[in-house]
C-alpha cells in the first residue's frame, strides 16, 4: 500500500435511490431529530438519495433555519454540477418538517443529531423506543459517547446504533458505524447499507469505543494545540500554518472553530469521563473559551475572530513563555517541524495504542483521519514516511520536555524499532512497501 493519498470511490447521486430500492434494507422512511447543522445535512443527503424524510426540532426558527442551510447547500451543488436542478428541488420540496417527535411513529429508521450531552441522548431515545416501530433502527450521531449508554436508556439495546457522519454532512464522505454491546449485527449491517446508499463511505469501529476511530484518534493532538496555545509555545496561526506545509488545508484551530469549540470539548470530556486518560482531559483555555462564549464562527470568535465574515487572527491574551524570550530563535522550517511534531505525535501514538488494543486496522485508522479531517495522508502512513525510528526518538524527548506521559511511546513502537519495522525507508512499517 502505498502512502500517496488513497482516492476513494464515490457513487453516483443519480444512482443513489435506484442502489437503495434493490439492497434490500427495509428502509424508506427516515426521521431525523434535530435540524442544526449535522442534522440538516443529514436530512439533505437522505431525501437527495430518494427517501422519505421527516426533519424534526423542538423549535419552528430552528427548522426554518434548517431547511434555508439546506437550500444554499443544494444550490451549491447545481453550480457545482454535482446535482441536476430539478433532482434538487425535489430534495428540498420533499422533506417535511416538524416539532412533533410522535412523527417518528412511521420512520424505518430515526437518526438522533442534537448536541453532544449524554442525558440529554438518553432522554431522546427513551422517547423513541416508546413512539418508534418495533423494527425501527434508532440511530445516534454521537461523536464521542459509547453507544451502550445511550442504548440502555431504551428496551431494544439491539437496534441502537452509532451512525457518526461528518460535517458538512452532504461534502464529507465518511460515515464511522458503532454498535454498542447489545446492538446487533444485523443493525449493524442495515444501518452501514443505510449510509452506503447516502453515496457514503463507512468505516465499522471494533467494539463501543469512546471516540469511535477518526476522533478517537485526533482529539489528543487538538487538546495539544489548545496546550501548545495556552502555553504560550505557538499562536493558533503558526500552528496552522505549520500543518499547511505539510498539505493540510485547514488546520486544527480552523477546524476546532468550525465545528465549534464547545463540541470539541464535549467530545473530549465524554472520552475523558468513560477512560479517565489525561490525554483526553481538556486544557484550562478550552474550559475558559467555552465558559466565555468564545465557540469558534458560530459565536463570532473562538481562536479566530469571524466578525468581518473571514477569519482573523487575533490575540488570546495567553503571554509566551518567559523562558522563550531568552532562546535563540529556530529557523522557521525547524520550528515548523517542531511544531508539527507536538502537535501529531498524540494522534499517531494513540493510533498505536489503537492498533494494540485490536480496535482497528492500519487502514481503518489512515482512512478515516483522511476522509473525517482532509488530511493527505493518515497517522500510520505518516508514521511510515517520518520513520519509526524517528516517531519514537520524538515522542521520548517530548515526555521529557513536557513532563507528561501524554508523550510516552507505547510498546508497538519500540518493538517495531527493535525487530527493524523502520517504515517506508526499509520497506516494512505499518505497512509492507514492496517497491522499496
Amino acid at each position: 500500500m502505498s502512502h500517496a493519498f488513497i482516492e476513494s470511490r464515490r457513487e453516483d447521486p443519480r444512482q443513489w435511490s435506484e442502489g437503495r430500492r434493490g439492497n434490500g434494507m427495509d428502509i424508506n422512511e427516515v426521521f431525523v431529530l434535530g435540524a442544526g447543522f449535522m442534522g440538516a445535512g443529514i436530512g439533505q443527503v437522505a431525501s437527495l438519495a430518494g427517501y422519505r424524510v421527516t426533519l424534526a426540532d423542538t423549535r419552528e426558527d430552528r427548522l426554518e433555519e434548517g431547511m434555508h442551510s439546506i437550500g444554499d447547500s443544494l444550490q451549491r451543488m447545481v453550480r457545482s454540477g454535482k446535482v441536476e436542478e430539478p433532482d434538487a428541488d425535489k430534495a428540498l420540496s420533499e422533506i417535511k418538517t416538524t416539532t412533533d417527535i410522535h412523527a417518528a411513529q412511521t420512520a424505518d429508521i430515526a437518526v438522533e443529531a442534537v448536541p453532544e450531552d449524554a442525558e440529554l441522548k438518553r432522554k431522546i431515545f427513551a422517547e423513541l423506543d416508546d413512539i418508534c416501530l418495533p423494527h425501527a433502527i434508532l440511530a445516534t450521531n454521537t461523536s464521542a459517547i459509547p453507544v451502550s449508554l445511550i442504548a440502555a436508556a431504551t428496551t431494544r439495546p439491539e437496534n441502537v446504533v452509532a451512525t457518526h457522519f461528518f460535517g458538512p454532512v452532504p461534502v464529507m464522505r465518511l460515515c464511522e458505524l458503532a454498535g454498542g454491546l447489545l446492538t446487533s449485527e444485523d443493525t449493524v449491517a442495515k444501518a452501514e447499507a443505510w449510509a452506503r446508499s447516502l453515496g457514503k463511505e463507512t468505516i465499522r469501529v471494533r467494539g463501543d469505543i469512546a471516540g469511535f476511530i477518526a476522533n478517537r484518534v485526533t482529539i489528543p493532538s487538538s487538546l495539544e494545540a489548545v496546550r501548545m496555545v495556552d502555553e504560550g509555545v505557538a499562536t493558533a496561526v503558526e500552528i496552522d500554518q505549520a500543518l499547511a506545509a505539510v498539505g493540510v488545508k485547514v488546520g486544527p484551530m480552523r477546524i476546532m472553530d468550525n465545528a465549534g469549540i464547545d463540541v470539541t470539548f464535549s467530545a473530549a470530556k465524554a472520552i475523558f469521563d468513560d477512560t479517565g486518560d489525561e490525554m483526553f482531559f481538556p486544557p484550562p483555555l478550552m474550559r475558559r473559551m467555552v465558559s466565555a462564549g468564545l465557540l469558534g464562527r458560530k459565536s463570532g470568535r473562538g481562536f479566530y475572530d469571524y466578525y468581518s465574515g473571514e477569519p482573523v487572527a487575533w490575540d488570546t491574551t495567553t503571554p509566551p513563555r518567559f523562558l522563550d524570550s531568552m532562546r535563540e530563535p529556530e529557523p522557521g522550517e525547524a520550528r515548523a517541524q517542531a511544531l508539527f511534531n507536538r502537535f501529531y505525535l498524540p494522534t499517531i501514538i494513540e493510533s498505536v495504542r489503537m492498533l494494540e488494543a485490536g480496535r482497528a486496522s492500519p487502514d481503518d485508522i489512515d482512512t478515516a483521519v483522511r476522509l473525517g479531517f482532509n488530511f493527505p495522508l493518515g497517522p500510520l502512513q505518516t508514521a511510515d514516511l517520518m520513520g519509526i525510528d524517528k516517531v519514537l526518538e520524538v515522542a521520548c524527548a517530548l515526555e521529557k520536555e513536557t513532563a507528561s506521559r501524554r508523550f510516552g511511546p507505547p510498546t508497538m513502537l519500540k518493538t517495531m524499532v527493535t525487530s527493524g519495522r523502520l517504515g517506508r525507508i526499509c520497506g516494512k512499517g505499518f505497512y509492507d512497501y514492496p517497491e522499496s
